[in-house]
């Protein structure tokens, strides 16, 4: 064996990455063909690094996925073809520099006002830290209490509305989520919204 395999990176988070071979998975990893995967921490030595090695028979397109990382840190990522014959050559180190983690700050502020068979939510926008991950939006979750049938909504503003069955006689719960490129944020405390009613009703949390 003597060529190295080629990689790419995607979804760098502040603690994960995942890295994808663009040449030799070909989308699906064999029993002679595991890529190897090494990360470590620049100025870390190697050997401490962490390792991965692709599954065999994985459906689909596949990489090796680190979790556990340091947030604003530089790592070096590496990857190794593996056959019968055993591991070929390293590829050339990559550097990549994991986000800045997300603001531990929740979404406050929240107003919500239920008429008929329609939620209408706002809140206030968080600002992040000079040292966390700019917002970019929000991740509404949203339940009925009993039946757990969860719904997902993502907004980049600081309100949103939808419509609920009518006659629904099970409460809701409701969640905001802060959205960054460094990763989920922080998290209202679930907002239990009473069964419908015919009269409107508005809350201040």
């Amino acid at each position: 064996m003597s060529h190295s395999a080629t990689f790419h990176l995607s979804a760098v988070l502040s603690s994960r990455c995942l890295v994808f071979d663009s040449g030799l998975w070909g989308g699906n990893a064999t029993l002679i063909n595991k890529p190897a995967v090494l990360c470590w921490e620049e100025g870390a030595e190697p050997s401490g690094g962490e390792r991965m090695r692709v599954p065999a028979g994985a459906p689909g397109p596949v990489g090796a996925l680190f979790s556990g990382l340091k947030p604003s840190t530089p790592y070096l990522v590496t990857v190794r073809a593996r056959n019968s014959a055993g591991l070929g050559p390293a590829s050339p180190a990559c550097n990549i520099t994991t986000k800045k983690p997300p603001p531990s700050q929740a979404p406050g502020s929240i107003e919500w006002n239920l008429t008929n068979s329609r939620i209408f939510l706002n809140w206030e926008h968080v600002k992040a830290l000079e040292n966390e991950s700019e917002v970019t939006g929000y991740k509404v979750v949203y339940r009925e209490t009993w039946q757990g049938r969860t719904r997902v909504l993502e907004t980049n503003k600081t309100s949103v509305e939808f419509q609920v069955p009518a006659g629904e006689e099970e409460d809701y719960l409701i969640q905001i989520k802060v959205l960054t490129d460094g990763g989920l944020g922080g998290s209202s405390d679930p907002i239990r919204i009473p069964k419908m009613s015919s009269k409107a009703q508005c809350r201040n949390l």
